[in-house]
């Protein structure tokens, strides 16, 4: 009854948050599953979810992607995730969860670096780098939005035609992983229950999160949740080193 509770809430509070300010729907998942379930699990869950979501924004917005400056990042992006992504399944599980933690903290570095107006200037070839540092972050934690964001934002000056080209670069992010990480077996018949709760979750709240979108302080709500998120990231990262010096 618990997992069932923590499959249903988590997504879709998770997708309120994704579709009524941009984002929060992985971090969310991914900074409570991977400790009920096997890391590379929690990730397919994870990007299941936001694999639902980014189609459905996609599927309304698709002619507004600006595939000449989405394709310098998303082709390195997809060779590196796959090769990260088998890379992963060798490393021990608190390995994976402080890399999670470290990911979690530099999400908040890029957030308070954007709001001082640093970004990296969109050129295909810092669109490459940007792109192979999103699938080592996406191969390892299923979490690839800020260097995504740091080389889309600049390059794109009309807010819908970003929204529409990151949200095809997360469709993009989220499929390639899960269908890495299914090949490895990540996923199995015994999931597909879970899966259908945590969809139903995310439709729920993507639908909820549409109706509160503008009627809600999304920059408050921003805040509160990078707050939540660097701490939550130095804890993982502090307890997990922890375990590991007891263990020694």
């Amino acid at each position: 009854m618990i997992e069932i509770l923590i499959f249903s809430l988590i997504p879709f509070i998770g997708s309120i948050l994704q579709t009524s300010m941009g984002f929060g729907n992985g971090v969310l998942i991914m900074a409570i599953l991977p400790f009920i379930l096997p890391f590379g699990k929690a990730v397919a869950f994870n990007q299941i979810s936001c694999l639902f979501l980014t189609v459905l924004v996609v599927s309304k917005m698709w002619r507004k992607i600006r595939w000449s400056v989405l394709i310098p990042i998303l082709i390195p992006m997809g060779i590196s995730t796959i090769l990260f992504t088998l890379w992963s399944f060798s490393f021990d599980q608190s390995i994976l969860k402080m890399l999670l933690g470290v990911v979690f903290i530099i999400l908040v570095l890029v957030f308070l670096l954007s709001k001082k107006g640093i970004s990296i200037e969109p050129t295909p070839l810092k669109g490459a780098v940007m792109g192979v540092i999103s699938g080592l972050s996406n191969g390892f934690t299923g979490i690839s939005g800020p260097p995504a964001a740091m080389y889309l934002r600049p390059s794109i000056e009309n807010n819908d035609e970003y929204i529409a080209t990151i949200q095809c670069f997360f469709l993009f992010q989220s499929t390639i992983g899960l269908l890495s990480r299914m090949g490895l077996g990540a996923l199995d018949r015994g999931d597909i229950g879970f899966l259908a709760i945590v969809l139903v979750a995310t439709f729920l709240g993507s639908v909820i999160g549409r109706k509160i979108n503008g009627k809600v302080d999304s920059a408050k709500m921003q805040r509160y949740v990078y707050i939540f998120v660097g701490l939550y990231g130095v804890y993982v990262l502090v307890s997990e080193l922890i375990n590991i010096v007891i263990a020694l």
